[in-house]
């Protein structure tokens, strides 16, 4: 029990709750407002050094002409990190500073900050960055929403899967991957993505996803059918025509199962995160190009049947995480285009 783990000392042990709901935080400490304590937004001075440093390289490098505007822009803020840098990020991401891009920025977010919730205007900001992104980013950052919520992700990983996905354009003399990789920079400059971890080269190579990111992310990819998500929660959910992209999580539930309205044979990319009882028949995802089964078993559970690989021609990403032996086909000659194949899991065939 909770009992054991925190014991009544002297030095008594202390459980924190992190979150963005008044409710929430009420209850959890028995409506004593003694034991809230409230994240201020940063002053105008720190606030101006984060949007300059990050616009400009310093506070001192900013150009006469930007100081009046850039302070209106950080002020529109209201002291909020995540909408700062993003900001900041979007102006950056210009060759150039153009004036006539920070008056946009300046008239189409000052009513956000005055009549809306800071929550509200943070979104107003990541919406407004979101629209100004070229497509292949939005296609690339739309794809995100495959991972669950607070997943770390790997850069070598996921541009693997953007290539297979037929996400990133060929560009005469450059790697395919590397290409990809340079958009993944790309979301990170534009802060997007937060880095998680880095390299020997001091180069991200892992990122999470900030909260506030990753809601709008769901709600582009609702918006556009780009990625169903589906949990064992959801029981009554919307789909269009046409599922190309399904990420299900079902972590360890017993008996969650895929529904049976969803059309498969139209499903190009899944992941899988849940028991391997409860994973579907991979002979129905006949056009399958990625697939990411993230598996456990229980107790008494000998072996894992994926035989039903070999029938999925199209399939061009391949990676499996299993803790129970898992069976593959005796041979995978007819996987022509196979491109990247990862396994963590005690095979047998």
């Amino acid at each position: 029990s909770y009992h054991q783990a925190f014991p009544e000392v002297i030095q008594s042990s202390r459980i924190v709750i992190i979150t963005q709901v008044e409710d929430v935080a009420l209850t959890c400490c028995c409506y004593d407002t003694e034991f809230i304590f409230e994240m201020k937004p940063m002053n105008d001075e720190h606030s101006t050094m984060l949007f300059l440093q990050r616009l400009f390289g310093s506070e001192s490098d900013c150009p006469q002409q930007f100081k009046e505007i850039s302070n209106k822009i950080v002020q529109i803020c209201g002291g909020l990190p995540l909408a700062t840098t993003n900001l900041a990020s979007l102006l950056a991401s210009h060759p150039v500073i153009l004036m006539d891009l920070c008056l946009y920025i300046r008239d189409s977010l000052s009513s956000a900050f005055r009549t809306n919730s800071s929550i509200e205007g943070t979104r107003q900001v990541l919406n407004l960055s979101y629209n100004n992104l070229p497509h292949y980013l939005k296609t690339c950052l739309l794809y995100l929403n495959m991972y669950p919520e607070g997943y770390k992700i790997c850069k070598d990983d996921v541009v693997e899967k953007w290539v297979a996905e037929g996400f990133i354009d060929q560009i005469e003399g450059r790697d395919l991957k590397k290409v990809a990789g340079s958009y993944f920079d790309e979301l990170i400059d534009r802060r997007f993505l937060q880095p998680s971890r880095l390299n020997y080269n001091n180069e991200v190579s892992t990122c999470t996803i900030h909260d506030e990111v990753r809601d709008l992310i769901a709600y582009k990819s609702l918006e556009e059918s780009f990625v169903l998500v589906l949990d064992c929660y959801r029981k009554d959910v919307e789909l269009s025509d046409k599922v190309r992209r399904l990420s299900v999580h079902f972590g360890d539930t017993k008996y969650a199962k895929i529904p049976t309205n969803i059309r498969t044979s139209e499903v190009r990319s899944l992941t899988f995160f849940g028991l391997c009882k409860c994973m579907p028949s991979l002979t129905e995802f006949k056009l399958l190009r990625v697939l990411n089964l993230q598996l456990s078993g229980h107790v008494g559970d000998e072996l894992l049947d994926l035989s039903g690989i070999s029938e999925l021609f199209q399939l061009r990403y391949l990676k499996i995480a299993c803790n129970i032996r898992t069976e593959l086909p005796s041979q995978m000659r007819g996987l022509k285009y196979l491109e990247t194949l990862q396994m963590d899991t005690t095979l047998t065939a």
